[in-house]
């Protein structure tokens, strides 16, 4: 295993976590029965190109300000292939990135997912997780390409801009997404939200907000109101269906949902 961590903090309260992760996955624990941030990106691998991002990763706490930053994992070199394989609640999702290719890349065999034969030097690796507990009343700025995002706890804020990753995530206060390839799953959104995707499905377990947008081409739209929930609720879609729960006789809800080639369910 190879990990770094968060020396001592320089700060207790509530932070705002910065996380840049371009791949793997980002794990945020809000931890109410503590009052300073942790924080590790970790490999189960010791050497390769995983290892190496670790051990170049940067994790900073300026007063209220917590910074992780994770570098890009390296192909193996010239018509290299690195396989990322990470596995969790089940599933396992493996990723096969090429390096500098010139020409064509020919003879590769994989099985159940790992690269048996190929050209080039073939690597596995086990993939990134950053690791973070954040006090109550903090919030998280992500931005990445090919990572998820997991959250537990109640979380003030989140910002996410993202390629192609998930979100997952318990209870949020303030939430903006901006993405192109993955589902977002959030159990209840208190404040606002504002989610933007391309392809992917759009949930919302509970809404209490006063103000949500939620845009996708390519997937479907999901969300229940709660009695507190006000404003404006807007959810459109491309391709895709587009179900409200708890907005039939709400004058307080000022309801817009249309779809191009699907199916709308208010209730």
């Amino acid at each position: 295993m190879t990990s770094k961590n968060l020396p001592a903090p320089a700060a207790v309260g509530p932070v705002l976590a910065s996380v840049n992760c371009p791949m793997g996955v980002v794990r945020v624990t809000v931890d109410p029965a503590t009052s300073i941030a942790r924080a590790e990106v970790r490999t189960d691998d010791t050497t390769g190109p995983a290892a190496d991002a670790v051990a170049k990763s940067r994790i900073s706490q300026d007063g209220n300000r917590l910074t992780i930053v994770v570098p890009e994992v390296e192909g193996a070199g010239v018509s290299g292939m690195t396989q990322t394989v990470i596995t969790r609640g089940g599933r396992t999702t493996v990723t096969q990135t090429i390096g500098n290719v010139y020409g064509s890349v020919t003879g590769v065999t994989i099985v159940n997912g790992r690269i048996v034969t190929g050209g080039g030097n073939g690597v596995v690796s086990s993939g990134i997780e950053v690791l973070i507990t954040l006090p109550a009343g903090s919030g998280v700025q992500m931005n990445s390409r090919n990572a998820d995002l997991e959250v537990t706890g109640l979380l003030a804020a989140l910002d996410l801009d993202t390629h192609n990753g998930s979100l997952r995530a318990g209870v949020i206060g303030r939430v903006k997404v901006r993405g192109h390839n993955g589902d977002n799953d959030i159990d209840a959104v208190q404040e606002w939200a504002d989610i933007e995707t391309h392809n992917g499905n759009t949930y919302v377990g509970s809404y209490g907000g006063g103000a949500a947008r939620l845009i996708t081409h390519n997937g479907n739209v999901e969300l229940s109101a709660a009695s507190a929930a006000s404003g404006q609720i807007e959810a459109r879609a491309h391709n895709g269906n587009i179900r409200l729960r708890g907005v039939s006789n709400r004058p307080e809800l000022n309801v817009v949902a249309k779809t191009r080639n699907g199916h709308v369910s208010k209730h």
